[in-house]
């Protein structure tokens, strides 16, 4: 259960009024599992090790709070650092890496400022059939490869989705239906002000057995603001009871070469399920990049097992095979990988929420 502090860790920082009002939750998540991961790298070595980040789930700690301000506004704020659980250190320079806002929510909906997620982070979680772990098909193909002139998507659930200097709106929920937008303002510079600068809006239905979602990302390059690529992304869920069918589609285009970003216009696709058995479940994945760029397809497949301990805590194993075309070396190892080589990690573990 979440542990409820009554600004206690704050007391002689605020005035009594606003003490008896606001209240805040610590939070966090502690993920880690043994991997053993197997391709070809230029030392021609497997890798065995306890890895620094969690697979189904990021190690996070985080603080959050709210304040009732009366006639159905709130204010609230988010502060969440990341952690390697490995040894314990930070996994960014930044002390509040993963979010750091402050927001006004009320029946309009929630308007937010500071460092945060972007609509295509939750809809490529909610609609992957691992919930957007690290061996997922999707996130595997939308990440960085070798060279990085290779297609990077932005619409994914990691690190990218995540908008410095950003304004956020998330409306209501309208029988089902709730749409969302974040503009991430770029730089300070007056002379580079578009330098980085991202534009994103999504859509996302769910109302019973039935999930859709779409999303639109456009992020400005880094190198030159006057160069864009943009994204499309569409998801859908159907839930039959013991089975949960999932499909993904986006591009990834633009004008920009710069490294990190679309040098060749790609799609990705995945499809997959989850299958109730017994106490847990089990999880497939099957997923696709087709790129312009020659000899820069990829596929990947995952299956996985979870199961819950207890409301918090939940084991599991899992499987993820990435192959290559000749240009790209796409999958878990990153740039330390040969392109045109397989990679398959084979991991166990545990999560446990608090």
């Amino acid at each position: 259960m979440q542990k409820k502090l009554i600004a206690l860790a704050v007391a002689g920082l605020v005035a009594a009024p606003a003490f008896a009002q606001s209240n805040v939750t610590i939070y966090g998540v502690a993920d880690a599992y043994f991997g053993f991961v197997n391709g070809k790298t230029a030392g021609d070595g497997d890798t065995k090790a306890v890895v620094n980040g969690g697979l189904l789930s990021g190690n996070r700690l985080g603080f959050k709070g709210s304040e009732d301000l009366g006639n159905g506004l709130k204010a609230e704020f988010v502060l969440e650092q990341g952690f390697n659980i490995d040894d314990g250190s930070s996994s960014s320079s930044r002390a509040f890496h993963r979010q750091a806002y402050v927001a006004l929510n009320s029946s309009m909906g929630k308007l937010g400022i500071g460092r945060q997620y972007a609509p295509g982070y939750f809809a490529t979680a909610d609609y992957e059939a691992t919930g957007g772990a690290i061996i997922a098909p999707q996130a595997v193909l939308a990440g960085p490869s070798v060279p990085l002139g290779t297609p990077t998507a932005q619409i994914q659930p990691g690190s990218t989705q995540r908008i410095d200097n950003s304004l956020s709106y998330k409306s209501p929920n309208f029988g089902g239906l709730t749409v969302s937008g974040i503009w991430g303002v770029g730089t300070e510079d007056p002379e580079h002000e578009k330098d980085g600068r991202v534009l994103s809006v999504g859509a996302n239905y769910a109302n019973g057995p039935i999930g859709v979602a779409y999303v639109y990302n456009q992020m400005h390059s880094v190198a030159d603001g006057n160069d864009k690529q943009r994204e499309h992304f569409l998801g859908g869920s159907y839930d039959f009871g013991m089975f949960k069918l999932l499909a993904s589609y986006q591009t990834v285009g633009g004008d920009t070469g710069a490294a990190g970003l679309a040098a060749a216009d790609a799609k990705i696709w995945e499809i997959g399920g989850v299958v109730k058995v017994g106490a847990g479940n089990v999880h497939v994945a099957y997923g696709k990049l087709d790129s312009d760029a020659s000899q820069s397809d990829a596929k990947s497949f995952a299956l996985a097992y979870t199961q819950g301990l207890s409301k918090r805590t939940t084991a599991y194993a899992g499987i993820n095979r990435t192959s290559n075309d000749d240009n790209v070396a796409y999958g878990l190892g990153g740039t330390s990988y040969d392109p045109g080589e397989a990679q398959t990690i084979y991991a166990v573990g545990l999560r446990h929420t608090f």
